[in-house]
């Protein structure tokens, strides 16, 4: 594939794009996020109706900011408790630009939850549909007959369906869950190109775990850890460690194996709101291209809850 020379960095974007998109390489496609232990509903249907609240929680991340179509991802998810204390129901909306990858995600989850004598055990499915489009023509071939390239501006949709299970109590959680389960297709055009025929939608497996240990009245330790598992992929390890001070405030560190170590604060403003900001320091040859990643988040929760009314929810 030839490119003009001014443009080599659409070079790097488009292949970015389609390691990130789904080739026969196989690399780990779903979003990634620093303060995932807030934002679980997108990864866990499971946790859906878990904070005994109407929870609403709005993410922005900037990704490797200063390198050409580097990643950019919005979500905003809403759950809570519904109809009795056993159901959980949950919607988040997501959007991720990547190259010249542009993707929408509707989600809609569903959750089953058991109390027991040690916490709760919650059973959950979700179903969604994401739409992609691909801006072929911004690759800016000078070959304009290159069967590797499709040359109209392709949409697609992907419908499929997750599972998950969350456990959790006042001081402990854990959870396993698979986002999507079909392996769908990438079908950009009708001519069978390398691409289309190796690119699918990759099954992503995440394992998460959290603690809350007191330390004194006013210090608290939360370690936390989040597993991601792509077949032939290198599997993705983010081990946090963070502490929060008179229930207030949360600063932390992460390391994400073969990618970064992240910084993290949190601000609890009251009971129901809070506040919080990440950024990662890549530790790969690509630092050198661009100057960080940020990602911001802020969490609402609202409406009478079952329990945990004098303290904040840190999971």
């Amino acid at each position: 594939m030839n490119f003009k020379t001014p443009d080599i960095m659409k070079k790097y974007v488009f292949i970015l794009t389609i390691l990130i998109a789904g080739t026969g390489l196989q690399a780990q496609q779903d979003e990634a996020y620093t303060q995932y232990f807030y934002n679980k509903l997108v990864i866990n249907p499971a946790y859906a109706g878990s904070r005994d609240a109407i929870s609403i929680l709005g993410l922005y991340r900037n990704q490797w900011v200063g390198f050409e179509g580097a990643p950019k991802t919005q979500s905003v998810s809403i759950h809570a408790p519904v109809f009795t204390e056993n159901i959980g129901l949950g919607l988040s909306l997501i959007h991720d630009e990547i190259g010249i990858s542009d993707n929408m995600t509707v989600n809609m989850a569903y959750a089953f939850r058991m109390q027991f004598e040690k916490g709760r055990l919650a059973l959950g499915l979700n179903g969604q549909i994401k739409r992609q489009f691909m801006d072929w023509k911004s690759t800016s071939p000078i070959e304009q007959i290159d069967g590797k390239i499709p040359y109209a501006n392709t949409v697609i949709w992907l419908p499929n369906f997750g599972v998950g299970a969350y456990f959790d109590n006042d001081l402990f959680y854990a959870g396993v869950s698979v986002p999507h389960l079909m392996e769908n297709k990438l079908e950009y055009n009708r001519t069978g190109t390398t691409a289309e025929t190796q690119a699918r939608q990759r099954r992503h497996i995440f394992g998460m775990a959290g603690l809350m240990l007191p330390v004194s009245e006013e210090v608290e330790f939360h370690p936390s850890l989040l597993v991601k598992y792509v077949k032939n992929s290198p599997t993705t390890v983010d081990i946090n460690a963070s502490f929060v001070f008179y229930r207030t405030l949360l600063t932390g560190v992460t390391y994400r194996t073969g990618d970064s170590f992240d910084m993290i604060i949190q601000l609890y403003l009251n009971n129901n709101l809070r506040i919080g900001y990440a950024h990662d320091f890549t530790t790969t040859k690509l630092s050198d291209y661009h100057s960080g990643t940020h990602e911001i988040l802020v969490g609402f929760d609202f409406g009478k809850r079952v329990k945990g009314i004098d303290n904040p929810r840190y999971f």
